[in-house]
């Protein structure tokens, strides 16, 4: 076998088989080979929902972020309305004394 061939092996086989195997050893099962067999399908199974696990909690944290950006984005929308409604207030103040102050002079 090649160093290639082996290193193959090393990266995607070896971790599951050896956990198979040891699992086999301690449990002694009537079928080994069908229970390494099981073993390896479910084990196939929980890597794919760990992975799409990742997969979803990774879109939820960019969707958290979204989230939290558009409700920084309208708080200080919020603000910003809130201070021009300040200001239309003040001036409408400034112009109503104005046309009072007129007014009393014109009296």
């Amino acid at each position: 076998m090649s160093s290639v061939e082996s290193d193959y092996l090393k990266r995607w086989v070896g971790a599951p088989i050896t956990e198979a195997l040891t699992e086999v050893a301690l449990k002694r099962p009537c079928d080994p080979i069908e229970y390494i067999a099981l073993w390896l399908l479910k084990y196939k199974e929980n890597e794919i929902k760990k992975a799409s696990d990742t997969s979803n909690a990774e879109r939820l944290a960019i969707e958290k972020k979204k989230l939290d950006e558009e409700a920084k984005k309208k708080a200080e929308l919020e603000e910003e309305q809130n201070r021009i409604a300040e200001e239309n207030a003040a001036k409408k103040a400034e112009i109503e004394k104005a046309l009072a102050e007129q007014q009393a002079k014109l009296s």
